[in-house]
């Protein structure tokens, strides 16, 4: 609120307002000092939210140096990327390899017969469509979707292995064919399609020859030549012939003979016409079937046209071929054949990427151990942890010539917090060989500064010495005397363990299972599959099947039919995620099939769905097979309690020593016995309890936090502080104005006063004066 103005030199002449605020500015010097204060613990929050910051990214870097993945990381190189691109998990070993790509995988590929138009109708009825081995689609044609533009988006909605496109080949009459292309490459992926269809013009995927084509007709010419309706193509390729007419001039049907020479790019010919509507069959090479025929007419000499001939198959599917190995020493190379371009089961833990056919020398693939990375990863630790050190250096630093302090000067908290960091850096590990037990013996230590340093030839000469002691330096460990126990991680409340903890397993993990009722052996009565009862619904761990479409056909194996139900199980895009294993278990005479969830747990099962009209559920003997759901893993560590899911096994998180230990547990119900399984020994990396000391200041109750909640608290209630000293001083200010606003009232009244009685005097003197005269 402003008062300038309001009373200034009214009555007075006193300049008021000049004297108010002289007062208030002394008086509001209190503020400046709360605001002095307010300041010092604002920059002190500041600073303490920068160290967390810093703290935070050094236990961020220590978290990557305790990452199994950088340890056991590979360097792969390949010495051509235009023919073999290459990547190494950390299973791979290293090595060097050579390999020659022979022939790359392709997919199947194939079109159709031509059609006139778009939305020429193809009929209705049914389309089964089938890639391989691998069950079958059926997509259902009705008014809905009985064109070929329809039919595409069709197969392309459905689960079909195939994907299919519409060319337009420029031919005159049926130039529109429907293409389908195999999502799955190599030589077992081929496709197969079946019409079932009535009413119209499927598009048929079988070689045939196209309606003739006049490419140059003369206008005099009257006859018409035609493709016999009883022209079969025999090739393999699609291709044109072209067809020009001999002689010399207008030449008509039936007055003699009229030769015309053929040509398919390739291969030549002549036929001879002598009479209209006759059959006259090409001979000789690249004929592959084609006739024709002329009606009744004249022909021009040079007059020209075309027939093409249709091959389905535009791309065949094939495996690609890869040579390991080279005969140019005298070396045997080893063959592999595959089904798709991406090969990861050649080469342990290496995945090969085929780009193209080798033209030269063959490709040299090298496998390292990759220890740029983890020297990498070991600097930028390294510098952040000295970034960290240099700001709190700077919070204990003073200068003499200026007088400037470090904002936390003297703060015990941040002393004690930086002096059990530095300590954790240099402590000696437990359990550990005596060599490689701290960060200096790897050459990571703190210069004179208080610097981290690190000494890349002498981290190099103890990672040549023994890679895994110097991991285990940094990565938290655990072994096991057995394979069935296995250690995978823990957190920061498992607690080390160099004796180890006792495993005691109460239930073995178990997989869902759908055990059939026997059936004949299909090795002693064949048992065959037809579109009545070719139809599986199954839902596996609470995924739900599409109806699944067995291929129709005998078996005579028990395998045989138990791996053409696994196949289309896995196969079905519904199931996508979770997969299964069946057997066939051989009794004699009779058998029975099971089929398994890939799955361990309580979530794991495998039942059958309501059956379809066309089911294979009883000729399978699974309409009264027994299902059985799996089981987690449940049992104790170091006597003190675990949850299970699936095959791990976690330590409770309110555990004392092993909450956050999860192991992965592959007993079996037979192998459990009386008492440990196991005993699992533990032992933490300096980067993990790097990161554990950290989060223990960083965490929402830590040192840090406490720090800035104190603070801001002070920071609150300083300005709560300012603004009841502001709201007392305007207070104050607006009685100062009231006083002096009286003060001028009452000058005001008393000078009018002074005034009346000073006329009034001087009146009276001016008549005692008269009256004085007068006498």
């Amino acid at each position: 609120m402003s008062y300038s103005g309001a009373i200034d030199g009214i009555a007075s002449g006193l300049n008021t307002t000049e004297i108010i605020e002289s007062i208030m500015k002394y008086e509001s010097q209190r503020i400046n000092v709360f605001a002095q204060r307010q300041t010092e613990f604002t920059n002190k929050l500041s600073t303490w939210g920068s160290i967390e910051a810093m703290l935070l990214s050094v236990k961020s870097q220590a978290s990557i140096l305790s990452d199994e993945k950088l340890w056991y990381a590979k360097s792969a190189v390949s010495s051509d990327e235009n023919v073999i691109s290459i990547n190494a998990s950390n299973d791979a070993a290293p090595g060097t390899y050579y390999l020659t790509v022979e022939q790359l995988a392709t997919r199947h590929q194939i079109a159709s017969t031509g059609m006139y138009s778009l939305t020429e109708s193809i009929g209705t009825g049914d389309i089964e469509i089938s890639l391989g081995d691998n069950s079958s689609t059926v997509i259902t044609i009705d008014d809905s979707n009985n064109t070929l533009t329809t039919l595409k988006d069709a197969i392309n909605n459905s689960s079909a292995r195939v994907t299919a496109a519409i060319i337009n080949d420029g031919s005159e009459h049926n130039p529109y064919r429907l293409v389908l292309t195999a999502k799955d490459s190599g030589a077992d992926n081929q496709i197969t399609v079946n019409y079932n269809l009535s009413g119209g013009t499927a598009p048929e995927f079988s070689a045939a020859f196209d309606w003739t084509e006049k490419l140059s007709w003369s206008s005099n010419a009257s006859s018409n030549p035609q493709t016999s309706t009883g022209a079969a193509y025999t090739g393999s390729e699609n291709k044109a012939y072209t067809f020009t007419i001999g002689g010399t001039g207008l030449q008509t049907i039936g007055a003699g003979d009229i030769d015309i020479d053929w040509t398919d790019g390739t291969n030549s010919g002549t036929i001879t016409v002598s009479t209209a509507d006759t059959d006259i069959a090409l001979v000789g090479d690249g004929a592959d079937g084609l006739s024709v025929y002329f009606t009744e007419g004249a022909l021009q000499a040079g007059d020209t046209f075309q027939v093409q001939a249709f091959a389905p198959t535009i791309q065949n599917g094939q495996d690609a071929i890869v040579q390991l190995g080279s005969s140019s020493n005298g070396g045997s190379p080893i063959t592999f054949t595959h089904y798709e371009n991406t090969i990861d089961d050649l080469i342990e833990g290496v995945t090969l990427e085929l780009n193209s056919i080798s033209t030269g020398d063959p490709v040299e693939i090298t496998i390292n151990e990759d220890r740029s990375q983890i020297k990498s990863q070991i600097n930028k630790f390294v510098a952040k942890y000295n970034e960290y050190q240099e700001f709190v250096d700077s919070q204990f630093s003073y200068t003499e010539e200026t007088g400037k302090v470090g904002v936390l000067i003297g703060d015990i908290s941040l002393m004690m917090l930086h002096n059990n960091i530095r300590t954790t850096l240099t402590s000696v590990l437990s359990g550990r060989p005596d060599n490689v037990k701290m960060l200096s013996q790897v050459g990571v230590k703190f210069d004179s500064s208080g610097r981290l340093t690190f000494n890349e030839l002498t981290f190099d000469n103890k990672i040549n010495e023994n890679l895994e002691d110097v991991i285990s330096l940094f990565k938290s460990s655990g072994t096991t005397n057995t394979t069935f126990v296995e250690y995978i991680s823990s957190n920061a409340l498992t607690k080390i363990s160099a004796s180890g903890y006792a495993v005691d397993i109460t239930q073995a993990a178990r997989q869902g299972s759908l055990t059939a009722s026997e059936i004949a052996s299909p090795s002693n009565t064949p048992l065959t599959i037809d579109g009545s009862n070719n139809v599986l619904n199954i839902k596996i761990s609470n995924k739900i099947s599409s109806s699944i479409f067995l291929a129709e056909a005998t078996y005579n194996s028990g395998e045989a039919l138990a791996e053409e139900v696994e196949n289309a199980i896995n196969s079905d895009t519904s199931l996508s995620g979770v997969s299964v294993d069946v057997e066939w278990i051989d009794n004699g005479a009779n058998g029975h099939l099971e089929i398994t969830s890939s799955t361990y747990g309580s979530n794991s099962t495998v039942t059958l769905e309501t059956a379809s009209e066309n089911t294979a559920h009883d000729i399978l003997g699974l309409t009264n097979g027994t299902s059985v759901d799996g089981l987690d893993v449940e049992g104790t560590i170091n006597g003190e309690t675990a949850s299970g899911t699936g095959q791990y096994l976690i330590g409770d998180s309110d555990n004392e020593n092993t909450a956050g230990m999860k192991l992965l547990i592959t007993l079996t119900e037979n192998q459990l016995v009386e008492g440990p399984e196991d005993t699992v020994c533990f032992n933490k990396g300096v980067a993990a309890i790097i990161s554990e000391k950290i989060a223990s200041y960083t965490d929402s109750d830590g040192v840090i936090a406490s720090r800035k909640d104190g603070l801001q608290l002070q920071i609150d209630s300083i300005a709560d502080q300012i603004e009841n000293i502001n709201e007392q001083l305007e207070i104050k200010r607006a009685s100062l104005y009231q006083q002096f606003t009286a003060m001028e009232k009452a000058l005001s009244q008393l000078q009018s006063q002074q005034s009346y009685l000073s006329q009034t005097i001087s009146s009276l003197d001016s008549n005692w004066s008269l009256m004085k005269g007068n006498h």
